[in-house]
């Protein structure tokens, strides 16, 4: 087991996660604090960036319709989610 220490970074408390935990970069975790003083981190569903991770792993038969092939190359706008 590893043993790491908090630091302060800007209005932040940050902790050190060991690379050999082998946590990739950028990924995201909810955060929460158990009842015995323990931090745990949970992933959180990484959200599909363009439409071929979205159907990342699809097996059936895929095929962009039409009117949505230029869908990865437009930008949010507005209240949009992706």
């Amino acid at each position: 087991m590893d043993i790491t220490k908090t630091r302060i970074q800007g209005n932040a408390l940050v902790v050190t996660i060991p690379k050999s935990l082998g946590v990739e970069p950028g990924t995201e975790y909810r955060f929460s604090k158990e009842s015995d003083g323990s931090l745990k981190l949970t992933p959180t569903k990484k959200v599909p960036e363009t439409m071929a991770e979205l159907f990342k792993g699809w097996h059936g038969k895929y095929e962009i319709p039409t009117d949505l092939q230029d869908w990865d190359s437009n930008d949010p706008a507005g209240q949009d989610l992706w």
